[in-house]
């Protein structure tokens, strides 16, 4: 079965944990991860790490991977006006848990918090030195959507408006707006109520639950068509990494301790 994963965050304990819960009640599960692996939690590089053994899994893009890439490569997927190069992105996402994920492979804090106004490209180059090379390919070879028949999966945003076929991926081609709000958008409330376009569900991460009034317990949020995963592992004491079955329903979280629970989705 089809297993779809929020955002993880750099936190390893409930990435490790909720990986053996699904491996224990499905030992054939194909795991679809929403994006964003890295930034916020201690552990980007041990996520990553344990990403890459995994036998079965689909790896998408989230806007925090984007920027990464972008450091690493000097570009990405989707140009933001608040990060057109390496040095401005730098600057920003200091500010969203960046010297976290470049701690976990050996950049000094000191020298990070030293550059973070004013990053050369030479700052840039040490601090990511560390990062080896299949964890670049990784970040380098992440998809921007998962699509079946009955559901698919993106990072941010797509719009209620908008149709889902023939496909996501032959509607973004060629349409850097809409692969923008892909990775960057946000549902409103309303949207997530609202009747969609669509002809299958939306699995989306990247808004936090708790932006939604519906996401006070920090579990998924559903709607008409739409289930939203980022139940902020790493942005809250309570934060839960969260997953759910595509075909039974069935949704699982598990904790900063890698403590596992199951939960119903309505």
């Amino acid at each position: 079965m089809r297993w779809i994963i929020g955002d993880i965050h750099g936190m390893l304990r409930p990435l490790q944990g909720l990986v053996g819960a699904i491996s224990r009640r499905d030992h054939m599960a194909h795991l679809i991860f929403v994006g964003d692996y890295v930034n916020r939690g201690p552990d980007s590089k041990r996520v990553i790490d344990l990403l890459l053994s995994l036998p079965r899994a689909t790896f998408l893009r989230g806007n925090h991977d984007d920027v990464f890439d972008l450091l690493l490569h000097g570009d990405s997927y989707i140009t933001h006006p608040g990060a057109k190069n390496p040095e401005t992105a730098f600057t920003w996402f200091m500010q969203h848990g960046l010297a976290e994920t470049l701690a976990s492979y050996g950049a000094d804090w000191a020298e990070m918090e030293a550059a973070m106004h004013h990053p050369s490209p030479d700052h840039i180059k040490k601090f990511v030195a560390p990062v080896p090379q299949s964890h670049r390919r990784f970040i380098r070879g992440l998809k921007a959507v998962y699509e079946t028949d009955e559901f698919f999966v993106a990072h941010g945003y797509w719009d209620p408006d908008e149709k889902d076929s023939p496909s996501l991926a032959s509607q973004i081609a060629n349409e850097p707006n809409l692969r923008y709000r892909l990775l960057w958008g946000r549902f409103t409330d309303a949207q997530i109520q609202s009747t969609k376009y669509w002809r299958r569900t939306g699995y989306f991460g990247h808004t936090p639950v708790l932006n939604y009034p519906a996401g006070v317990g920090l579990t998924p949020v559903a709607g008409p068509k739409i289930v939203l995963l980022d139940t902020a592992s790493a942005l809250s004491s309570e934060g839960m990494l969260s997953a759910i079955c595509a075909e039974t329903g069935m949704a699982i979280q598990a904790d900063r301790a890698g403590k596992v629970v199951d939960l119903d989705v309505e």
